[in-house]
């Protein structure tokens, strides 16, 4: 893991500990991306963002799978979730493409090699996040000092704001979130207010881009399992009319299905840390308190009791082969019955650390499928796509092999 990488460019700026901090400013982040008023309010802009990128598409009757999810997470992100254009990026004073094309090279480089050698993806992330930084801080200069004093008239609690922001009349954005975090923890400049907002574009637009990249490919190797969606999206218009609106996403199980059953086959996140609070015995072996240890999510979703039948004879479970028996590993029918519904699904986290954005992730990803499916067949233009990626720390196809087919629909159904 390039764990050094990662941290020089987003600072040692980690919001899950202490306590005090981590429960205000994940309230404020859930009621800004969890299920609500928040999520919903969220809704029509980011179909507006997708109605733009399928026109694209469609088109072109092609799209190249890896780079048209990197710029729809970005897009989204800066454009609609994180409440960026809101805090003043829309007032003329910085060039909006400009801005998205720093924040991509900034992203590049947070999974490279900890070298920063001239020319290299980390080198050049460490130039684009000071040269956005330096646009950033004049802009929100004023919105600093604003928070700043009303963090001082609330007597500095992290508790008592994120009660401000979130019971105000409108909902909070992901960037007030992030703000709030790093007022918390005594980040208060105004380079803190700034990398504040690095922080939420980087943690929306990475979200939906390796949750959206990976859905897309398997759901697109399955002709049957796009055929059940288009099913059910013919249910959906009949009860909730043509528009894919808060409502009608909410209520698509089959859909939905199907997104968690592609991210417990190919999940974006291959695992995370936890620090032990007390001893644990596994296997024989005690590991003391204070040890960090990796939990490996595909592991964990392999050794699922409700599917891992406890055989040992083979180098992969059926339910995990996706690659020597697709059909019968990806079945998203399995999420649709408490008999069959896999009990560790770890994509996201889990307990206190469950990630704030897994809903909000979950319907932007419903939401552009369902767009496609209506209008659209997906055929991956090179059918083994996934063989011939590599996939750590995360997923990056083969040059020229990502390509994905649009064949329209003879009866497609609106949108």
């Amino acid at each position: 893991m390039p764990v050094a990488t990662f941290t020089s460019l987003m600072g040692p700026h980690f919001l899950q500990e202490p306590r005090e901090v981590h429960g205000p400013w994940r309230k404020v982040m859930l009621a800004a991306a969890g299920p609500g008023p928040g999520m919903a309010s969220l809704v029509p802009g980011v179909r507006e963002v997708m109605g733009r990128h399928v026109a694209a598409w469609e088109a072109a009757g092609r799209v190249e799978l890896y780079d048209s999810a990197r710029r729809m997470g970005l897009d989204l992100s800066v454009d609609v979730l994180t409440g960026v254009t809101q805090a003043g990026l829309t007032e003329g004073t910085i060039d909006m493409g400009w801005f998205k094309d720093q924040m991509g090279i900034f992203l590049h480089g947070l999974y490279g090699l900890p070298l920063p050698l001239p020319g290299s993806p980390l080198a050049k992330g460490l130039a684009a996040k000071e040269a956005i930084l330096s646009r950033l801080e004049p802009l929100f200069r004023d919105k600093h000092e604003r928070f700043a004093k009303e963090w001082a008239a609330l007597g500095g609690s992290a508790s008592a704001m994120a009660a401000r922001l979130t019971e105000g009349p409108a909902p909070p954005t992901l960037e007030q979130g992030y703000q709030l975090g790093f007022q918390a923890k005594g980040m208060t400049t105004l380079r803190d207010t700034a990398t504040s907002v690095l922080h939420s574009v980087m943690a929306a637009a990475d979200t939906t881009r390796f949750a959206l990249l990976h859905t897309w490919v398997l759901l697109a190797m399955s002709p049957r399992v796009q055929e059940e969606c288009f099913k059910e999206q013919q249910k959906v218009i009949a009860e909730y009319g043509d528009e894919i609106s808060y409502k009608a996403v909410m209520n698509m199980p089959y859909l939905e299905a199907t997104f968690k059953e592609c991210l417990r086959l190919f999940p974006p996140s291959s695992g995370g840390f936890r620090l032990l609070t007390r001893d644990v015995s596994v296997g024989g072996q005690t590991l003391p308190a204070g040890t960090t240890v990796w939990y490996h999510a595909l592991l964990l979703q392999m050794l699922d009791p409700v599917l891992w039948d406890g055989r040992t004879d083979y180098d992969l479970p059926p339910h995990m082969d996706w690659k020597g028996n697709f059909e019968g590993a990806f079945k998203p029918e399995r999420w649709l019955s408490d008999d069959t519904k896999p009990r560790h699904f770890y994509v996201f986290g889990s307990g206190a650390h469950l990630c704030a954005g897994m809903q909000l992730t979950t319907l932007e990803v419903k939401m552009l499928l369902a767009m496609l499916v209506r209008r659209f067949v997906m055929q991956l233009e090179v059918p083994d796509m996934l063989n011939k990626a590599s996939v750590f720390p995360y997923t990056v196809p083969a040059k020229g092999t990502d390509g994905l087919r649009l064949v329209p629909r003879e009866q497609p159904l609106p949108w």
